[in-house]
């Protein structure tokens, strides 16, 4: 019988449990101990991997408010010590490095097929300074978003990408400035990289499952080392009143025997004895969780030790919504 709390292996990296914590906002960014201390909480806990809050790597971007940036003076000195802490505990961490809106100078928020081939550069060195950073501080990963509705989403999305050059067209084509990113990353970079992909995209003539299938074959051609499946607005799917969770792990299933790298699916997971039945009834290997950290960040504390299975987490959005990192009713 397979548990969420086996020590496991995500490609070279030992994982203590298969549960992977995925941030999303950072609203304790004049609070380095309050960061400091939920990070600990997290690592202590049981978790196997925690992936980060955003970090931005534009400063007029549109969640800048709610993210890190990552040209804050104090940004390597935090990075450093969250490494410090979740190495502590034998818990590696991937930074995730998204972005929503890319400006030039003054026009801000370029569309897709407004690129430049040098904004298409410009891009991917960004990244890349990024996940220099990453690695200097000791970050054992990076994420990134091809998935949500962030920028690198949009622009292998044929509903927003109409470009007739070399990175418009055909899958391989909307995927080329991420593939060209991966494979510099790989093979310059001591890093894994993790890539975020949506399952389908719901908009009309939008990404389907077909076109997300083959975009993850392409990313494992190049290098990616683990896939992450989401899906745009992804919490407004999993609440008490809405679920979509069959037909992601429909998805996600088919995904594990279409590529040869680990595959996570996130999804609204908050009971215990729920995912230890998917583990043994699917071919899934790990789950992501997001908002029961927010929660609770040691919750996992108390199902590992039997005296519960249900995080308090009530799934009622409102850190999603307020783009906070604490709970709004704990």
């Amino acid at each position: 019988m397979k548990t969420i709390f086996d020590k496991c292996k995500l490609g070279n990296l030992k994982l203590n449990s298969r549960i992977i914590r995925t941030g999303l906002w950072e609203s304790q960014q004049n609070d380095l101990d309050a960061i400091y201390d939920r990070y600990e909480r997290i690592a202590s806990s049981g978790v196997g991997l925690i992936t980060s809050e955003l970090y931005s790597i534009y400063p007029k971007d549109k969640f800048i408010e709610h993210s890190y940036r990552m040209d804050n003076l104090n940004f390597m000195t935090m990075a450093r010590k969250l490494a410090e802490i979740t190495h502590s505990y034998d818990v590696p961490i991937f930074g995730q490095v998204e972005f929503i809106k890319y400006n030039r100078g003054i026009d801000l928020d370029i569309p897709v097929n407004d690129l430049t081939i040098k904004d298409i550069r410009k891009i991917q060195s960004d990244i890349i300074e990024a996940a220099q950073k990453l690695q200097y501080c000791g970050f054992d990963g990076i994420q990134l978003s091809v998935g949500n509705n962030f920028f690198l989403s949009k622009f292998i999305n044929p509903y927003y990408n109409q470009r007739e050059d070399d990175y418009g067209g055909n899958v391989l084509n909307r995927m080329r400035m991420v593939l060209e990113l991966i494979k510099v990353m790989k093979d310059n970079l001591d890093l894994h990289v993790s890539v975020k992909v949506n399952s389908f995209d719901e908009r009309k003539d939008g990404f389907d499952s077909a076109e997300s299938l083959e975009a993850c074959r392409l990313l494992e051609k190049v290098g990616a080392d683990s896939i992450q499946v989401t899906r745009p607005l992804s919490p407004l799917y999993f609440t008490k009143k809405l679920s979509a969770e069959d037909e992601l792990i429909d998805y996600t299933t088919k995904l594990i025997d279409s590529v040869d790298i680990p595959v996570i699916v996130g999804g609204g997971f908050n009971n215990k004895d729920h995912m230890n039945e998917l583990l043994n009834t699917t071919n899934i290997e790990y789950m992501s969780m997001y908002r029961p950290f927010v929660c609770e960040n040691d919750f996992l504390k108390n199902w590992k030790n039997g005296s519960s299975t249900q995080s308090r987490c009530l799934m009622c959005n409102n850190c999603y919504r307020t783009k906070k990192s604490t709970c709004y009713h704990f």
